[in-house]
């Protein structure tokens, strides 16, 4: 039986070696220096991009610094949530790495993050081609672009600021909630796909260079937001878009 006992304990320190990071009820954490060393998950080398290459719970316990051409946290599967849980992950003016967290064409679905900050990056903050992702409670500050995101997708509760380009783009029927646009190019881009639709509420789009909400191709409805001092105080909205509530705007709204 005392054999039986030592054996299972050596095993389960073995299984306990093999496990790509820490992980806390259920959530891989990742700081600095886990991304140096590598190993996150399966294919992860070390130092950026952190790989997130299966499905599951991430959590950030430091700040992420990241290097110059290269992406701070690449995600490479389905249905992978990454809390950032009061973090910032950043690059310098000097390092301009490409894309704060990025989903790439045909890795997966179902990206969700929330809770921090990402700035500095000269592509995007967040770059998730997937379909039916949640961005919600994030500060996208000084980047290339806010978010740009696939079909079915949610952007709620954040600040997108003082990017080069758009705030946000996002593919049909998306749901773009409370938030606050400011200082952007186009403050909200829809695909110009001609099938689908999408829904704009609540949101203060305000002081962006170009239009604050513009559609080509598929309808948008857009209700209880503040665009104000968008395109110069011109046109604030373009395209196939209906008002579904009031809205208070600076400048011309149908």
């Amino acid at each position: 039986m005392s054999l039986a006992i030592n054996f299972a304990k050596a095993l389960a320190g073995l299984l306990l070696l093999a496990t790509p990071a820490a992980a806390v009820d259920g959530e891989i954490l990742i700081d600095q220096a886990k991304v140096t060393a590598g190993g996150i998950t399966p294919g992860d080398d070390p130092g950026f991009p952190a790989v997130l290459s299966r499905p599951g719970r991430y959590k950030l316990t430091s700040n992420l610094n990241v290097q110059a051409g290269t992406n701070g946290i690449d995600v490479r599967q389905s249905d992978v949530t990454i809390d950032l849980n009061g973090f910032t992950i950043s690059t310098s003016p000097s390092t301009q790495a490409a894309s704060g967290v990025s989903l790439g064409s045909g890795a997966g679905n179902g990206l969700q993050i929330s809770n921090g900050t990402i700035t500095g990056f000269s592509l995007r903050a967040i770059h998730a081609f997937g379909e039916r992702n949640v961005i919600e409670n994030m500060r996208l500050v000084s980047n290339g672009s806010g978010v740009l995101t696939g079909h079915g997708s949610r952007v709620r509760n954040s600040t997108i600021a003082s990017t080069g380009g758009f705030g946000i783009f996002c593919g049909t029927n998306c749901l773009i909630e409370q938030n606050v646009i400011s200082g952007n190019g186009t403050g909200v881009l829809f695909d110009p796909s001609p099938f689908g639709s999408g829904l704009v509420l609540g949101n203060a789009i305000v002081s962006n260079r170009l239009r604050g909400l513009e559609s080509s191709g598929q309808r948008i409805g857009y209700g209880n937001n503040i665009l104000f001092g968008n395109n110069a105080g011109g046109s604030q909205v373009s395209g196939l878009v209906d008002p579904l509530h009031p809205n208070v705007c600076q400048g011309a709204c149908p």
